[in-house]
């Protein structure tokens, strides 16, 4: 029986990271062997560190391509484990390259001789290599790493429709127009943003939400991580106190997610997988993009106009103009997230139906 380890930031109760897993174990139900195959995940009890103890690891769903998941996963490499990169990103904040078409471009990323050299090597001797979106393979590549099995695979949470098909009637109703209730996903990454200060685009944020309002919409606030009770109650407060604004700060699972957000018209969010939690709704979205990992995913679903980044200075009216368009162009829309669903499935069976692990 091979033993085959599932490397994610999960155990934390942080529902993007639990989402991918959740997708992967259930790629892995589906297609491998009971008999044949032990999949296990990186939970904090879980001696993943000790690589030697496994056949295979699994780069798995997250911005997993950086120092430390790197190293662990060198060490494995040389110890003769089969490799397999699935879904993971890069993520950074970088400084901005003047662009043409004014479309924001990352520098390009300093990384020192030691690091380049063991990316290079894991990802040229992974058996399947699909990384999130086209800004990580630009990373990878302007690093000098060519692996032979480089694909823009997308987000692994992309998966959830193709794998659980959701048979709530609302998502395939389309919005409620009596409702016309706007979802604003809001958290906090620390000040760990373009900008660096999340209280400046929250400020903006409010502006947005304040607009929609004077345009009759609902608003409903929500969260998608714990921590980012605070930062969501501080905006409820800026939007002041009014009847049409809800305040949601459980964390549900993303199924229950799905069908709430399936009620909404649009969505504006933080948070990565709060998109994608829309995405899985069917719902257009604008997303506030924060951090590379945000470009990254937009521009791999060929949705680059729906995103502005965080220290935008005119982030308040961009979000609110683009959220009337997206819902505007709901089924254009839609039909862009489907095509993004079955790339990533397409890709992300492969390493499965291949037997590859």
């Amino acid at each position: 029986m091979r033993k085959v380890l599932y490397l994610g930031w999960i155990g934390f109760n942080n529902l993007g990271d639990e989402w991918m897993w959740e997708m992967f174990k259930t790629l892995a139900d589906t297609h491998l062997k009971e008999e044949e195959y032990q999949v296990i995940p990186s939970l904090p009890a879980v001696e993943w560190k000790k690589v030697s103890q496994y056949d295979t690891i699994v780069l798995g769903g997250g911005s997993l391509l950086v120092p430390g998941y790197v190293e662990l996963v060198h060490e494995a490499f040389e110890l003769g484990k089969t490799i397999v990169i699935w879904g993971s990103g890069h993520d950074r904040l970088h400084k901005w390259i003047p662009t043409l078409d004014e479309r924001p471009k990352p520098e390009a990323a300093m990384e020192s001789e030691t690091y380049r050299q063991k990316l290079k090597e894991i990802l040229e001797h992974s058996v399947y290599c699909g990384v999130r979106g086209p800004w990580t393979r630009d990373y990878i590549e302007s690093l000098g790493a060519r692996p032979k099995h480089l694909e823009i695979s997308g987000d692994s949470a992309m998966l959830m429709n193709a794998l659980k098909p959701l048979t709530d009637k609302r998502l395939s109703e389309g919005p409620r127009g009596d409702i016309r209730t706007i979802g604003i996903n809001w958290g906090t990454s620390y000040n760990r943003i373009y900008g660096g200060n999340e209280g400046k685009a929250e400020d903006q944020l409010a502006e947005t939400g304040r607009s929609l309002l004077a345009l009759g919409y609902k608003l409903h606030l929500y969260s998608v991580w714990g921590p980012d009770e605070k930062a969501l109650a501080s905006l409820y407060r800026k939007l002041g106190q009014d009847e049409r604004i809800t305040f949601d700060s459980k964390v549900y699972s993303a199924a229950d997610y799905v069908r709430l957000l399936s009620g909404f018209e649009a969505t504006i969010n933080l948070k990565l997988h709060a998109n994608l939690l829309s995405a899985a709704a069917n719902v257009p979205f604008v997303c506030i993009g924060y951090r590379f990992k945000s470009f990254d995913l937009m521009n791999g679903l060929d949705l680059s106009d729906w995103i502005v980044a965080s220290d935008d200075p005119q982030l308040a009216s961009k979000l609110t103009q683009k959220a009337q368009a997206a819902m505007a162009w709901r089924e254009g829309y839609a039909s862009k997230l489907e095509k993004g669903r079955q790339a990533a499935y397409q890709s992300l069976v492969k390493p499965f139906q291949e037997k590859l692990f």
